[in-house]
């Protein structure tokens, strides 16, 4: 049986090392990367519905056990919207960057709330967005986030929780996704969920992964890695997702990692590691789920880089190369070919 899986997901995100979100961060914001992974500042994600439903989705589908490690039921029925959202989201940010190590905030609040108001985005007068949120669902969210996300909790509500149960039920009942969300140990299948890996090595440099479901078939020696992906665009999950949100990079190093593990067992030395593939759920549960298999011309392309509607995207070769030239000479505020070039930069 393949060792190494029994790590919580706190133990894995507390090893020091890249991964692929590392690495996309990396490709996508440098001053992202240097600040939460090179300096090791508390760097918040601003995660989107979608991306929210797809960690529930993930955690009730593969590890409900955990779910109370993970999120927090909040009151509300549901949470802010729009632009109270991102007052509300201000309002959590201004509050704990005035907040200091004995947990008393230092500002009084209505700076806070003129602070919170002027990030908003809000073009009605101030009193009329502090009448809409004093006393309601959003001061109540506002109060939850503040006491939770310090234990490293995520807020979630009742209808939240609805739909990702229904996703839940129809990725077990659909034809295409059943067979492997369903999938059990056997005599045949040895089938792992959230399988960490830490260790393998691309071009020289370090990787950890956490695969969310690795399925080895030991009659015909072959170990295959899925991957969930819960988006608001199934259909059209290659731009939308693929590339927008650079999945080709996780799905080359889940590869790499799932061929580390044949290298280092030898029980699977002679197992052959397809490529992975995605299972594509819709954030709203209104489109069918969707399984995408990646060629290995695609594989190729996510190692050497490649061209698509004008737009170049950097491979996980030149990736790794620009990062450890940035952490070899400490420099992340300019590229290593604008560096090298002495900002002198052609246009065509």
């Amino acid at each position: 049986m393949i060792k190494g899986t029994a790590k919580t997901e706190a133990q894995y995100r507390a090893v020091v090392m890249d991964s692929s979100s590392s690495l996309k961060d990396f490709s996508t914001d440098r001053k992202k990367y240097y600040k939460k992974y090179f300096l090791g500042e508390k760097v918040e994600d601003k995660d989107s519905s979608a991306a929210n439903m797809g960690r529930i989705v993930e955690t009730l589908l593969w590890e409900p056990h955990l779910f109370d490690d993970k999120f927090y039921m909040s009151s509300c029925a549901s949470t802010p919207t729009g632009l109270m959202l991102d007052f509300t989201e201000a309002l959590y940010r201004h509050t704990r960057d005035a907040t200091d190590e004995d947990g008393k905030v230092t500002r009084p609040m209505n700076e806070l709330l003129e602070d919170a108001y002027k990030d908003s985005g809000f073009k009605i007068k101030y009193e009329a967005v502090i009448s809409k949120f004093i006393g309601s669902d959003a001061e109540i969210y506002y109060n939850e986030i503040r006491r939770v996300r310090t234990l490293n909790l995520t807020v979630v509500n009742t209808t939240e929780i609805s739909v990702a149960e229904k996703i839940v039920e129809r990725l077990k009942t659909n034809s295409t996704t059943g067979p492997i969300v369903n999938m059990v140990n056997s005599s045949r299948y040895e089938v792992i969920d959230q399988m960490q890996v830490e260790g393998y090595t691309i071009d020289g440099h370090p990787f950890k992964s956490m695969l969310d479901k690795v399925i080895i078939d030991h009659d015909k020696k072959i170990i295959q890695p899925y991957d969930l992906k819960c988006t608001w665009s199934v259909e059209n999950f290659y731009e939308e997702y693929y590339l927008y949100r650079r999945a080709y990079i996780q799905a080359y190093l889940y590869a790499k990692a799932a061929k580390h593990l044949t290298q280092i067992d030898g029980e699977y030395a002679e197992y052959k590691v397809l490529n992975p593939k995605f299972i594509v759920c819709d954030s709203t549960n209104y489109m069918n789920p969707l399984v995408y298999k990646i060629t290995d011309g695609a594989m190729m392309e996510a190692y050497i880089g490649f061209e698509h509607k004008g737009r170049i995207y950097p491979g996980v070769k030149q990736l790794i190369a620009d990062l450890q030239w940035a952490i070899e000479n400490d420099v992340w505020n300019i590229s290593r070919d604008n560096y090298l070039s002495n900002g002198l930069v052609k246009l065509k």
